[in-house]
This record gives structure tokens, sequence and C-alpha cells, in this order.
């Protein structure tokens, strides 16, 4: 990483404000530089030749119009080292703009590492853009919080568009802190700018606040800095907040199977959702009224529909059955703007529609796989190996995962395809790791020499990390199995899959060094959980199932803001929300380390450890 900070910045600006004035000659388009020594020819350091600036500034204005590419090329055009000090620190500032532009974040570092040599010959215009492209470089390496620092100290200089573009986007990178660092680190920065932006950015990502708890603590937070950037616009969706708690429905009804094949799922869910209901009165702020439906003991949809607008509602939340919501796919109208409990198989084309009023949320397996891909290549791996179950279900995950990661740059060596009811996993996985062709390579060289030959079996070194989708009790036979076949140290990254959702300390140990992505309400202790397990004696297998109702409860008011502010996210109990174009809602979920049989919060800074404990 690079060793960019905002304070290194401004030790530097205040230099050059000290050093004697010498000799500057402007650019066109706001261009300058400053030069403290001549350099070795007649002209000083700080001097461009016309015909070098009217190449810049040709440069420049590609990079600004978006033509990075064509940018770069203009620039190469030139001599660099036949350029004077100046023109030279504007040529390696033009190119690191271009190249961080077309996401060349590597060679953009480089550029700007040479531009910051040539520091005494640089106005302080070009230092704003330089902060700039740190940011930017910054947020590529998953630095989050180093990249919100030099956002926020170049933002007192910026206007206008330009300004609004970088709250944004400092907004963005604090809004991927965990609420817990959030909290610390603004604890550690009071009474500054900065820390208020991260006190703001804490109140919106903590997922225990219901609407009107985050409202009342937005409020709050603007009449403590009443002179702060964000109080006189507040970022993102927190704009909404207001008109969100005034508009909210004053019925619900909850559609969902309650007997039947699914009717533990279907319990599990409204509990959740009634646990969230009754948290929010017990509190002393106002909560739709709910009519529960029995999914069941309906003849079909419309029925339910029909029911629920006898009793008033004005949302309906469910259906859970996957084919009842590809039904309402198919219609150009509901008859209630709907929160679908599951999703249905009809993507969103130009050439296809669904209806508006429908909402799509779940617990998709795809979102893991995609979100899994983004940070082990964040973590710095670039070639995987797969493990997926047969079947159509890890199929679909490996899909997702195969399309983010090639997407991101990533290379797939190998990928195996296991039974799921495997009594030895030894074979399969010593072929996946070329143990076996080493051991038969062994054995040809024996044959050969026919002598004792040293050998140590070893496994391929083309890949440096595995996906795997796995059950738990698949999970426990396959970790062991890797070690036996010399990739202990191989990064193992699974979906949530690999985890019951009940601490077994005994019988997980054998998962210790996997890594995966997992609710909240798994992670985090929260009086909301705590409540539930008290009602239900315990979640069990469907303690997900028990944070996704209290999250549908908590979306009915709020997918509005998702809607409105398709960038933005509610921080929920099943992880980060998010609304794509078909109005499906995606999750992006914690991240945790197995450590002694238990899973181990993480924070979303680092990658996972590889050492078994």
């Amino acid at each position: 990483m690079r060793d960019t900070v905002s304070e290194k910045r401004l030790l530097k600006t205040w230099s050059q404000l000290l050093l004697p004035a010498l000799t500057v000659a402007t650019l066109a388009a706001g261009l300058s530089g400053c030069a403290t020594t001549p350099d070795e020819t007649t002209t000083t350091g700080a001097e461009i030749r016309p015909e070098v600036e009217q190449q810049l500034r040709a440069a420049r204005q590609m990079a600004e119009s978006g033509e990075f590419g064509n940018a770069s090329q203009q620039l190469q055009q030139l001599d660099v080292s036949s350029l004077s000090p100046a023109a030279r620190a504007e040529w390696h500032l033009l190119m690191a703009e271009s190249q961080i532009g077309a996401m060349n974040i590597e060679t953009a570092a480089y550029q700007l590492q040479q531009f910051e040599m040539l520091q005494n010959y640089v106005s302080q215009q070009q230092e704003y853009r330089a902060t700039l492209i740190s940011a930017q470089i910054l947020e590529a390496d998953g630095e989050f919080l180093a990249a919100a620092r030099e956002r926020d100290f170049i933002s007192a200089v910026l206007e206008g568009e330009k300004q609004t573009e970088n709250y944004n986007q400092l907004w963005d990178d604090l809004q991927r802190l965990a609420p817990e660092e959030l909290q610390q680190r603004a604890e550690n920065a009071p009474d500054t700018r900065f820390g208020a932006w991260l006190t703001l950015a804490a109140i919106s990502r903590d997922h225990q606040l219901t609407l009107d708890e985050q409202l009342a603590g937005v409020k709050e937070w603007q009449f403590m800095n009443p002179d702060h950037p964000a109080s006189f616009q507040l970022p993102g969706a927190l704009a909404l907040l207001e008109d969100m708690a005034a508009s909210r429905p004053q019925r619900v009804a909850l559609l969902l199977p309650l007997s039947g094949a699914l009717a533990s799922s279907g319990k599990a869910i409204r509990d959740g959702f009634m646990a969230a209901y009754y948290e929010t009165l017990g509190k002393g702020y106002p909560a739709p009224a709910v009519t529960i439906i029995d999914a069941t003991s309906m003849e079909s949809v419309d029925q339910a529909y029909a029911q629920a607008i006898q009793s008033g509602s004005q949302w309906l939340v469910g259906p859970l059955d996957k084919q009842d919501v590809q039904q309402l796919e198919e219609r150009t109208t509901l008859p209630l703007p709907t929160l679908a409990l599951n999703y249905g198989s009809k993507q969103a084309t130009p050439f296809s529609t669904l209806p508006p009023e429908l909402f799509q949320f779940g617990l998709a397996a795809e979102d893991e796989a995609i979100q899994i891909a983004e940070k082990a290549w964040q973590d710095g791996h670039r070639r995987a190996l797969v493990m997926i179950p047969e079947g159509g279900w890890g199929e679909r995950i490996y899909a997702a995962f195969e399309a983010r990661w090639l997407e991101l740059g990533g290379e797939i060596e190998e990928t195996l395809q296991y039974p799921r009811r495997a009594q030895d996993y030894n074979p399969a996985i010593s072929r996946l790791l070329n143990v076996d062709s080493s051991k038969n390579r062994y054995r040809t060289v024996r044959s050969l020499m026919r002598e004792p030959v040293e050998f140590e079996p070893r496994r391929r070194q083309d890949a440096d990390w595995l996906f795997l989708v796995a059950l738990p009790e698949q999970a426990r036979q396959i970790k062991p199995t890797l070690a036996f076949n010399f990739a202990g140290d191989l990064p193992v990254y699974a979906t949530s899959h690999v985890f019951s959702g009940e601490v077994d300390v005994r019988k997980d140990r054998d998962l210790n060094g996997i890594y995966f992505c997992d609710v909240p309400w798994l992670l985090h202790d929260t009086s909301l959980k705590a409540e539930v397990d008290d009602v239900t004696g315990g979640q069990g297998g469907f303690t997900r199932l028990y944070a996704m109702g209290a999250d549908a409860f908590r979306l009915v008011a709020r997918v509005k803001q998702l809607e409105a502010f398709p960038e933005s996210r509610i921080y929920g109990n099943t992880g980060a929300l998010t609304l794509d174009n078909a109005r499906r809602i995606h999750r992006s979920t914690d991240c945790t380390r197995f450590r002694s049989g238990k899973p181990v919060k993480l924070s979303e800074s680092r990658g996972p450890e590889t050492t078994d404990d």
C-alpha cells in the first residue's frame, strides 16, 4: 500500500508557502508550476515550452472528457526526458489521471510516485489533483478510511459539482467500514470535521436502530454540527429519512405459509418480523398494524391480495414460495406494493417488464458468491481453485462467482464438482491439487533410475486460494483433507452455508481457518436477537430466516429509499441491502473466520489468516 496521508500533504503545502518567491510560468487551463532551483539548461525548471504546453493541455482536455486512452497516447508522443522538471511533473500527473481513469491502478500509483519526486516544481493546484488521485488509488486498494481522510482534506478547496462528487465518494468510502470501527475512530477524532463525518456514518450504519431512532440520531448530529457540510445536505439516503417516517404504511399484510412443507420457514420469518414490530412499539415509536395471512389457506395469491385489501393493508409482505413470486413477475401491475420474500426467475432486460409494485428480497447465495470473489480479489488473490457440490444449486452459485471473478480479472485454474454424500473426499481433492500427478512422476523417476529417490509429494502451485461451496458436514471433511494433501496453507473462502448458525466448538474445529461472510445477526449480539432467543428457546437452523423477517419489517418503510437512491444501502440484520434496476434486493454480509471452532469477526480491511488454530 502507498504511504499517503493527509498530514504529509499538509506539511508539504506549508513548506511550499514558506519558500521564497520564484519565477512562475502559468499554464493555460489553470495549470501552473513553481521552481526552487534552475535546471542545467538556460531555462529554469518551472518553464514549459509553448509547444509542450499545448500538448499537455490537449491531453488534459481528453482526460477530463473521459478519453483516457487518447490522453495516454497524446502524452506518449512527448519525450519525457527532454522536458523541464515542471513539465515532467505535469506529464506524470496527467498520466496518473489517465491511468486511474482507465483503472490501471498500479501504473497510476507509479506515475503519482514520479510526480511526488518533483514536488519542488509543482503548484498547489497540482497537489490538490494529486490528492484526488491518491484517494482513488486507496479506494482501489480497499483502504477506504485512508481514502476518506484524503477526500476530507481536499474538500474545502473544491467547488461546485467537483466538491459534491467528492463528498459523495467520501460518504461511500465511510459506508464500507464496520460500525464498530466508525464509532471507535470518531471517538479518537472528537471536535474535528472528519470526526463528525465518522459519527454520522456510524449512525447510518447501525443496523440496530429503528427508522425513528436513526432519524433522531441524525437530528441530534445536525444540532451538534450546524456548520458541517453534511448538515446542509444530508448525504445519500439520510436525506429521505424524514419523508419515509411520515409516509410509512399504517397497516401491512404478512403472507406466509404457516402449515405444510414450508411452515417452519414461514414461522421463523413471521417471528422475526413480529419481534421487530414489538421492539419498535416497545421503544415508543409508531409501527404499522399487521394482518397475518396463512398462505397455505389461500387458493391463490389473488385471494390473499383481496384479504389484505379488505383488512385495509397498504403493503403485502410475501409470498415466500418461489412459484408464487414467478406468477407475480408475469403481471403488468399488482393490487398492492409487494415485498416478495423470494426471487423469481425473470431477469429484467430492455425487452422485458416487471410490475413496478414488486420488490424481491431473500437470502440469495449468489450474492455471497459475488462478495467472496470481490473480497478474495481485494485480499490480493488472482488464481482460484473451486469446489462446488454436484447439482443445480452449486452450479448457480458457481455461475455468479465465475462471472464476477472473471470480470475482476481473476483466473480459475480448475473446478471440482463433488458428490454431496461422498464418504471419502481424498481421491477427488488429490486430483484437484495434482498431488496424485506428483506421486506418479515420482514412481516414473524411480523406475527409470532403479534406485531409491528422495521424494516429498507437493500440491500444485498455480493457484493461490480455494472457493468452497459446502454444507457444514461436508466442509468438516474437506478442510482436513486439504491439509492432508499439503494444502493446509491454501486460503479457503466459503459461502455462509459452511456455518450451521449455531456455535459448536467440538464439531467445527475442523473448519478452523476457513474464511466466510454471513449475516450480522449471527456475528453480533443484539437485544432483538436475544429477545427472539428468549421467545423461541433458540433459533436453530432457521436463524437466518429470523433475521430476514426482522429486515422485512424495516424494509417496508424504507424500500422506497433504495429505489430513490440506487447507490444507497440499508444496514440490516441480514447485511447491507441494495436494490438493482429489477427491484431485487441484494445483500453484502459481514466477514469472519473460524478460529478455535467458532466464527471470529474480522475487520473489513483485513484478509483472512491462513494458519489453523
